[in-house]
């Protein structure tokens, strides 16, 4: 290591006394700079390491800690997000894109943990970790769902019952002979209840919707939203970002996502 004498703290000292006023001012004014920016970096990578070291699921206690985390994922969402989810994240049911300040959860049960997952991994992305375990068939086609080619398709009849038996689990006036017909469609040939589960409240493990709760991501629960559902089917996509994001802009952006509806924002989903 190389020492340094008096002799040359003093040749620095006599340097810097022969410059100018001016000169002086602006070498001090960029040493305090350096320092408060020095400062800065070193506490800011304390409080990033306070963000990503505990389980996620266990920072919402950290009211201080959470907030800085979801103040700074603002933006990234801003910038990755709100082409899709709208800027208030209120999403557009036309498209099928989630509002995200309702609490309705379609993957998981919006912990904090379940959020990240979707960020890192996506939904139907192309990564071998994303959520794409289930797809809604398109019941109105010959070939309803390519993955198990023995499922049959439905009439238009049998969807229309299936409508009706939808509005009795949502507590609507329903047609109770077709709702019965549409019952038993659900419970057997048409093999909704292995995705939406036999009560129709849904499987958030897997993507499965609840049915039971007037709650709806593709259209505004109309039997001609639900009869395009059931007819054309649904399999909606979300991107991974596990390899665009560091671990703590990942952990930041699913913070405000968290934040999204655990706060003040009303869940009136938005048009496109």
């Amino acid at each position: 290591m190389v020492g340094v004498s008096r002799r040359d703290i003093a040749a620095v000292a006599l340097w810097f006394g022969g410059l100018s006023v001016r000169t002086r001012a602006l070498i001090l004014a960029g040493l305090t700079l350096l320092i408060v920016l020095l400062v800065w970096s070193v506490a800011n990578a304390r409080q990033e390491a306070k963000l990503v070291r505990p389980d996620p699921d266990l920072l919402p206690a950290q009211a201080e800690l959470t907030r800085w985390g979801a103040e700074r994922g603002h933006g990234l969402y801003q910038s990755r997000c709100a082409s899709c989810h709208g800027t208030e994240g209120r999403g557009h049911y036309r498209q099928g894109v989630p509002n995200l300040t309702d609490k309705d959860y379609l993957y998981g049960t919006g912990q904090v943990s379940d959020i990240e997952q979707v960020v890192l991994y996506g939904i139907r992305a192309p990564n071998s970790r994303t959520w794409k375990l289930a797809d809604m068939p398109a019941f109105g086609k010959a070939v309803p769902y390519p993955r198990e080619k023995a499922m049959k398709p439905l009439t238009p009849a049998d969807i229309k019952d299936v409508i009706q038996f939808l509005h009795s689990v949502e507590g609507k006036p329903f047609i109770q002979e077709s709702a019965i017909r549409g019952g038993a469609l659900f419970a057997d040939r048409g093999g909704c209840y292995d995705c939406h589960a036999p009560d129709a409240k849904g499987e958030p493990e897997i993507g499965g919707p609840n049915l039971s709760d007037n709650v709806w991501l593709y259209g505004d629960g109309s039997d001609q939203w639900l009869f395009q559902t059931i007819a054309e089917g649904r399999a909606g996509q979300c991107p991974a970002w596990f390899d665009r994001l560091s671990p703590v802009k990942i952990r930041e952006l699913a913070l405000y996502v968290y934040s999204l509806s655990h706060g003040s924002a009303k869940p009136k989903p938005s048009e496109p």
